[in-house]
């Protein structure tokens, strides 16, 4: 069952990011799922990716929202002022 839910997210998730079809997501889906129903050490290297993604996904936003809030505002350039001869 666990197999069936990975091969599910990680099939649509390749689905979403490739743009095409279905196909190749439901490839890497049915790999995964092989790979979690034979080998309990598969299960826990990729279920180990999975988490180190997300985890490095939460770092790299947490960094974004920290670089914000320590930026200076820009100023905007003045406009230079007419001249008439």
């Amino acid at each position: 069952m666990l197999g069936k839910l990975v091969a599910g997210a990680l099939g649509s998730r390749i689905a979403e990011q490739s743009g095409k079809s279905g196909a190749l997501g439901a490839i890497g889906g049915l790999v995964a799922n092989r790979i979690i129903k034979r080998s309990p050490l598969g299960a826990v290297v990729i279920g180990g990716a999975w988490v180190a993604h997300k985890l490095y996904k939460r770092k790299q936003e947490r960094d974004e929202e920290a670089a914000a809030l320590t930026a200076k505002p820009v100023k905007a350039a003045k406009k230079p002022a007419d001249k008439k001869s």
